[in-house]
């Protein structure tokens, strides 16, 4: 071999690696087929070169050229008829089994008719004269112009099926396809033509050979790319790995033909090795480093290839991310369809829901925009993504089995790829995408991307509804709750009003009907007065539950408000002793002082009232025992404020009771005073809770997280 075989064993590799990955993906489509012909056809042309190129001799050169003559005029049929199979068959004629005789029985007739005389002829290559290369000889005689007429004719043929094909292909897919392989037959033919031309006007061999190389590394180029970017055939990524593979083999080749010949000389005239021990060894190191070079040119080709892709997935993924947090409906899409309209450049966005409330479920577009169209839940087109559970193109499907409707609406905004939404095996959507502003077609990797992508938001989606449908039970439950509790309260403010209202009846009813001393009636009057009192304590309770106002922060002085709520409690406390700690004598709270006031007050007069019911029930125990006491514990959870007393406590059982409204232990008591003492906790951003205990009971309001006490 010699450095002019290079270009044509790189071409050969690369020809016979798309030739088999494409035949390999798929051996019973005729399409793979028929490709892989026409590529491998190319290979088979490139072979003849090398061996025109390595022969050394005129007799295997001319064996060579014999082989490659015929091949040369034979690839324009194999081009028609993968013309008329790619990307689908849409002529009866391509399913005629004599229409493919008559296609290869005219080149080779004329080829049987020109034996023995063909019109090619070697030449030395750059005076050589062991390395030949050849030259096609253009005659004026019947022979070369029937043979380039057939040629250029199946070229063109060709290229007018693919352009008429163009026009009656409905998916992107098969469209792109369609125009990517008439590109390259399109590039075929112009570099025929070139090198014709050269072969015409050329003064030497190596303008011929220039040419000849140039074609050959061109079309193996191009189809290598198309296939290479998966916009031809789907599997990318195999086909990927292939064609690096095969790169890295030519590159490794021509390393062997630039290098091996001097090292292998140096070695035998400096070591006395033999020259074929020396070619070995350095094949064999040569081998090695393929598989190193061959994953960094696939790295390279993925970076050059998918640049674009692995920016639209790396958005996906943030894009992702941020609708895995609740969104209402109405947010949700509106993000997702600005995502799709920005990230693709899509001109509309249609997105279909499931509307399950109807007594005829129907997917509706989310907008609800004028003219919009709401697709039934048993129409076609929805048992159809139902069915493949995928991606498709709109043109996949036959338009008369959709619906007029549905075709004018979809084709009115230009929609090409329909993705159903699915729930487990539940279709709850459908994205309707059109094409792009652009003009660009959509890839078969930014369909699985988009494929992916709607199953993220589908899942989102179905998220936010059991979401939605979490609260809207907690809504009811909190509803239900609440009635129970304003019954509560409406049964509680009724029974505790009915009691001094009964009072004061009886007493007027007695004070009309009887003619009682003045004594008597100035008693009854009193227990009229009282009971009004009361009455009015219950109602003005019952107001400071239900209506609080909103708390106005500033630094207070913690000292002076227990102090002032120690001498509210003395003029009730009796014997009582109040007392107030040391440290809760000073430091100051961020919070609002009337609200801390009547809160402590709350929580003070609570503990005074339950010292006194034990002092009733207790006979062992005096009120001069009793002892309510007020302290202040800072700690890195926050800051405690603590009122204990020595009361009639409160059991385990009451714990969770005490701060329901209307809830007491007392006979005089309305069981509002906690519950508005809660309530004031809240409000101040507080947490109070009973600690019970026989002899003590601790009420503990915790601010947590205060960094203003000091």
């Amino acid at each position: 071999m010699n450095i002019y075989s290079f270009p044509a064993v790189a071409a050969f590799v690369i020809n016979v690696t798309i030739a088999f990955v494409v035949f390999f993906g798929n051996p019973k489509s005729a399409v793979n087929r028929w490709i892989s012909a026409f590529v491998l056809s190319f290979a088979l042309w490139n072979i003849s070169e090398i061996f025109i190129l390595a022969s050394g001799n005129s007799e295997g050169a001319t064996l060579a050229a014999q082989i490659l003559y015929r091949i040369i005029f034979i690839i324009p049929a194999i081009y028609l008829l993968s013309a008329y199979h790619f990307p689908r068959k849409v002529s009866a004629v391509a399913d005629s089994t004599l229409f493919y005789f008559a296609v290869f029985l005219v080149p080779v007739t004329f080829l049987i008719f020109s034996f023995p005389h063909f019109h090619i002829e070697l030449v030395q290559l750059s005076g050589s004269s062991v390395i030949y290369f050849y030259r096609i000889v253009i005659r004026q005689d019947f022979q070369s112009i029937t043979l380039l007429a057939t040629y250029f004719a199946y070229l063109l043929w060709g290229s007018v099926v693919m352009i008429k094909k163009l026009t009656e292909l409905k998916t992107t897919t098969q469209k792109r396809r369609a125009r990517l392989f008439l590109y390259g037959g399109l590039i075929y033919l112009f570099f025929s033509v070139l090198l014709f031309i050269v072969e015409r006007f050329a003064q030497t061999t190596l303008y011929f050979y220039t040419s000849s190389t140039i074609l050959s590394f061109v079309v193996s180029g191009f189809f290598a790319a198309a296939v290479l970017s998966g916009r031809m055939f789907e599997s990318p990524r195999a086909i990927r790995g292939g064609i690096a593979y095969s790169i890295a083999s030519s590159i490794v080749l021509a390393v062997y033909f630039l290098s091996v010949q001097a090292v292998t000389e140096g070695l035998l005239n400096y070591l006395k090795i033999s020259s074929y021990a020396a070619n070995a060894l350095f094949v064999f190191v040569l081998v090695l480093l393929i598989r190193p070079l061959e994953l960094r040119i696939r790295r390279t080709l993925d970076n050059l290839m998918s640049q674009d892709l692995n920016q639209y997935r790396r958005n996906m993924v943030t894009f992702s991310r941020m609708i895995s947090n609740y969104l209402p409906a109405e947010e949700f899409f509106r993000r997702v369809e600005t995502f799709l309209l920005r990230q693709f450049h899509i001109q509309n966005v249609l997105i279909f829901i499931r509307n399950s409330d109807s007594n005829k479920p129907r997917f509706t577009e989310w907008k609800n925009r004028s003219g919009s169209l709401d697709l039934s839940d048993d129409c076609y087109l929805v048992q159809y993504l139902r069915r493949v559970k995928r991606g498709i193109e709109f043109y996949d499907i036959e338009r008369k089995y959709i619906g007029e409707e549905v075709c004018s609406l979809l084709e009115s905004k230009g929609v090409r790829l329909l993705f159903p939404l699915f729930s487990t095996d539940e279709l709850i959507g459908v994205f309707a995408i059109s094409v792009r502003r652009s003009g660009q077609e959509f890839t078969t990797d930014m369909i699985d991307a988009l494929t992916i992508f709607t199953n993220e938001v589908a899942t989102a989606y179905q998220r936010n509804l059991t979401v939605e449908t979490m609260r809207r039970k907690e809504q009811e439950e909190f509803r239900v709750r609440h009635l129970a509790l304003l019954g509560q309260l409406t049964a509680g403010v009724a029974h505790e009003i009915r009691n001094p209202l009964n009072v004061m009846s009886a007493s007027a009813q007695t004070l009309l009907k009887k003619e009682l001393s003045k004594e008597e009636q100035n008693e009854l009057k009193r227990f009229i007065v009282d009971e009004s009192d009361r009455l009015n304590k219950i109602l003005t309770d019952f107001l400071s539950l239900s209506r609080l106002r909103t708390p106005k922060n500033e630094d207070v002085a913690l000292g002076d408000v227990f102090e002032r709520v120690r001498t509210a409690i003395l003029s009730t406390a009796g014997e009582i002793d109040v007392h107030i700690s040391n440290n809760a004598a000073s430091g100051t709270l961020w919070t609002d002082r009337d609200l801390i006031y009547q809160l402590l007050l709350n929580l003070g007069v609570n503990a005074v009232e339950a010292i006194k019911e034990r002092c009733k029930s207790d006979r062992d125990f005096s009120c001069s025992s009793g002892r309510v006491s007020f302290s202040v514990l800072s700690h890195e959870e926050g800051l405690d404020i603590s009122i204990s007393d020595n009361g009639i406590g409160i059991s385990e059982e009451d714990r969770e009771k005490v701060f329901e409204p209307f809830y007491t232990t007392k006979e005089t008591g309305t069981g509002l005073g906690l519950s508005i003492s809660h309530n004031i906790a809240e409000a101040l951003g507080a947490q109070i809770r009973v600690v019970p205990g026989k002899g003590e009971t601790i009420f503990r309001v915790r601010f947590e997280n205060t960094k203003d006490y000091a």
